[in-house]
């Protein structure tokens, strides 16, 4: 193993391997957190399009009954 290591070539892949894994870490962590903010705001939007859809409802129905 540090025969390997010894060379450049060695030393280069070993470097290349460990970017390659914080960078695929980092944009993985990036898009799930990016991912969950959209569920969140989407959630909100439906629960706020509802509560409306409530709201004019019951307007309606003390308008009709009055």
């Amino acid at each position: 193993m540090f025969q390997f290591l010894k060379n450049d070539k060695g030393a280069i892949f070993l470097i290349a391997i460990g970017l390659l894994f914080f960078v695929t870490t980092f944009v993985l962590a990036y898009f799930t957190s990016y991912e969950i903010q959209f569920r969140t705001y989407d959630g909100l939007e439906k629960l706020n399009v509802q509560a409306t859809i409530n709201l004019l409802g019951q307007i309606l129905s003390d308008s009709v009954e009055s």
